[in-house]
């Protein structure tokens, strides 16, 4: 049975959400395995005990991260209504992957480090991300309109355009309207 500590349910959960605070305050490299046993209050020997390696923890934090979005999705096929439009439905969906904003951020930080070369995270999310382009085709076939088949054909487009607009808005360089980016996937 898993023993609480502090604030948290378990040591785990502590490390989780320690580290994944720190990883998007100082990035995945500026933050030792030491920065998150020390912000956790934990010696560095339970931090090891958890997660031996520091990879081992991003895999799991990228899999957390990549779990509440894969979860989003399936809420948005669940919730969406044939006679919706298709730009009303991409809206909606746009908007509750970026109102969590601290998972919003951890996924960037994330897209940064699969730039540097992590190629265990580079497959996980390369993965998710063909999970998703399958789960936004198959939300499309649900609503009747002209751009819902269009939408599909593009849905590699969307999750580049999705990471984008995350990274310009939470990066404070410069937001473009949503409505703008809906516009340009469906014509």
């Amino acid at each position: 049975m898993p023993r609480k500590h502090g604030e948290f349910s378990s040591v785990r959960e502590a490390i989780i959400v320690t580290a994944s605070d720190l990883f998007t305050k100082q990035g995945v490299h500026g933050t030792s395995l030491g920065d998150i046993a020390e912000q956790a209050i934990l010696s560095k020997g339970t931090l090891y005990y958890h997660y031996p390696a520091k990879d081992d923890l991003v895999l799991a934090i990228a899999t957390i991260c990549l779990d509440k979005m894969t979860d989003i999705l399936l809420a948005w096929i669940g919730a969406l209504d044939r006679e919706e439009s298709m730009g009303a439905a991409i809206t909606s969906l746009i908007n509750s992957l970026t109102e969590d904003e601290s998972n919003a951020r951890l996924y960037v930080v994330l897209c940064t480090e699969c730039i540097i070369g992590n190629t265990m995270l580079q497959a996980l999310m390369r993965q998710r991300i063909e999970q998703w382009r399958v789960m936004l085709e198959v939300g499309t076939l649900r609503v009747q309109s002209r751009n819902a088949q269009l939408l599909g054909t593009r849905a590699e487009l969307f999750f580049t355009l999705l990471s984008g607009h995350m990274l310009q808005s939470l990066g404070g360089l410069f937001k473009v309207p949503l409505e703008d980016l809906v516009q340009l996937l469906l014509e």
